[in-house]
């Protein structure tokens, strides 16, 4: 078995892949098989999804069936449903196993998949990252300040998050436009406080999408500030909000004094429209 164990550091469980893909191949070549075979298969054509599938078997079947092995019947059904897949994990060592190993066949497949199956590509990436002025040195030496650039560290906006990352365009201090753009802006903060405290159905990441496009915060900002610009209501007419997603821009009409009123032309506008690069 030590010697089978090895074969860990060869190509060869580099190029073994979940369950789900062996199996798939496993059953152009074995038509008439129909164990744990016919369980892992997924015609999905959403690789996402087969992935995050693949993945929920192991842990709901497949390391499981690994750690229930207490006897010899036991160790043969494992051998026959699963000992294909666990050799091209790299331990053809499973065929000659005995009860006693089987601990350390567990720890070797939940290692495989979770970190030699990807190991070859993580290595790429960091040789590439070094290439340059051993810009992965500099990460690993500076994690903590890298985190959000590697990892997912998203949170929901807030009233607060999504102000700062706005700048408003108003016009010159003591014009009538200015004096109707305030009146407007002081409806708009009672429309984000019925945001944050969930009185709407519109969230921030609604009007974060409807404004830039995005629907969240780029992890070193936006270029440019979004802003709020302002527009006047002509007479006899009603119209709606609107929204540049090149120039990242808001635009509201002037002289709007009631909540109400605001929030209901401000859902309208991003509920009813088609979305971001839709036709």
């Amino acid at each position: 078995m030590d010697a089978d164990v090895e074969s860990l550091h060869s190509a060869q469980w580099v190029n073994a892949g979940t369950p789900e893909v062996f199996y798939r191949r496993s059953r152009l070549e074995q038509p008439n098989r129909n164990s744990f075979n016919d369980f892992l298969i997924d015609d999905s054509d959403e690789e996402e999804e087969g992935e995050d599938e693949a993945f929920g078997t192991l842990e709901s079947y497949v390391f499981p069936v690994i750690l229930q092995c207490k006897t010899a019947e036991d160790l043969s059904a494992l051998q026959q449903d699963l000992g294909d897949w666990i050799s091209e994990c790299g331990i053809p060592g499973i065929f000659s196993a005995t009860i006693g190993e089987i601990p350390k066949i567990y720890s070797y497949v939940v290692k495989h998949y979770i970190f030699l199956r990807t190991a070859k590509m993580v290595n790429q990436f960091t040789e590439g990252m070094n290439a340059f002025g051993n810009l992965w040195d500099l990460v690993r030496n500076n994690w903590i300040a890298f985190l959000p650039c590697f990892t997912n560290m998203r949170t929901p906006l807030t009233k607060s998050s999504f102000k700062a990352i706005l700048k408003y365009e108003y016009s010159p201090r003591g014009t009538n436009h200015r004096e109707k753009e305030e009146d407007t802006i002081y409806s708009w903060e009672l429309v984000l406080n019925l945001i944050e405290d969930k009185l709407t159905e519109l969230t921030f990441e609604d009007l974060l999408i409807f404004i830039t496009g995005a629907d969240e915060v780029p992890t070193l900002g936006f270029p440019n500030k979004p802003s709020i610009d302002f527009y006047t209501q002509e007479a006899g007419v009603r119209r709606l909000p609107y929204a540049s997603t090149c120039a990242m821009t808001l635009f509201l009409p002037r002289g709007i004094t009631e909540e109400q009123e605001l929030h209901n032309i401000l859902n309208q506008s991003v509920k009813d429209s088609l979305g971001f690069l839709k036709v």
